[in-house]
């Protein structure tokens, strides 16, 4: 049976969720959401789509919300969601806003996952001790494979988000309120090098250098893939970053996202 995933990932989590995933199924394909984020139309004939992306404030970032609009699928294709997180589903809408995305569209959601990982938001919380961290991604990885599992065997699958309302209004306030001055609050040290990686690695080409600095536009998706992959860590986002620690998830590498097709 024919698979495309299609997958957004700033800090390697939904990147690994969604290799784990491929690999347990023949003939799937993974696609980088944000190489096709300049075409109007995206065609897919698989018997199975599905999709993967990181949680952003509650609910789905614009740019996963934006590919969704565009794809066209099989009216008889298993569509299937897989959302990660750093909290619980309980604290999501994004899986019943891909329902009613697809609904809109005359399709419906067959299945959708949440897998609990590591919060990559360092402006609300500081990263946990590394056994902590270690040991919620050794539990993610029972979550994924029950999730892989479910997807190879084409079953529905439903994980309710009970909360979902309140927490689509506070995804909805951020898109349009919050969101667009997102950029000004990126600042960088004196310790930047010029190495160009967070230009590199922005998902929307966001960021260019200037003068070796790097200046971020008005299209920021708030991922902070910039911040977590400085080498010197010196970009900040506001002023609670300052001191915490960074991450990717230790199976993901600054090439994996910046060359997805290597």
């Amino acid at each position: 049976m024919k698979t495309t995933i299609y997958y957004f990932s700033a800090t390697g989590n939904s990147l690994h969720v969604a290799r784990e995933i491929a690999a347990k199924l023949e003939d799937c394909t993974l696609v980088s959401m944000p190489e096709l984020r300049e075409s109007k139309t995206i065609l897919d004939d698989a018997e199975r789509v599905g999709f993967v992306f990181p949680t952003h404030y509650f609910g789905l970032p614009p740019l996963v919300s934006s590919f969704i609009t565009k794809l066209e699928t099989d009216k008889d294709s298993y569509l299937f969601a897989v959302t990660t997180s750093g909290s619980n589903r309980h604290f999501s809408s994004a899986l019943q806003q891909v329902a009613m995305l697809l609904t809109e569209k005359g399709r419906k959601l067959s299945a959708g996952f949440h897998i609990d990982m590591i919060s990559s938001y360092t402006p609300l919380s500081d990263l946990p001790p590394l056994e902590k961290t270690n040991k919620k991604l050794e539990q993610a990885e029972l979550a994924i494979e029950k999730a892989a599992n479910a997807i190879s065997a084409v079953r529905g699958n439903h994980e309710a988000e009970h909360f979902w309302l309140p927490f689509h209004a506070i995804n909805k306030y951020w898109r349009w309120n919050l969101l667009p001055h997102a950029y000004r609050k990126f600042s960088c040290t004196d310790a930047c090098t010029s190495c160009g990686n967070c230009e590199k690695v922005c998902p929307v080409n966001n960021i260019s250098l200037h003068a070796g600095k790097p200046q971020w536009r008005e299209n920021c998706q708030e991922c902070l893939a910039c911040l977590h992959f400085c080498p010197v860590k010196s970009i900040e986002f506001g002023s609670r970053t300052a001191g915490r620690k960074r991450y990717h998830h230790p199976k993901i590498t600054f090439t994996d996202l910046t060359n997805p097709k290597k």
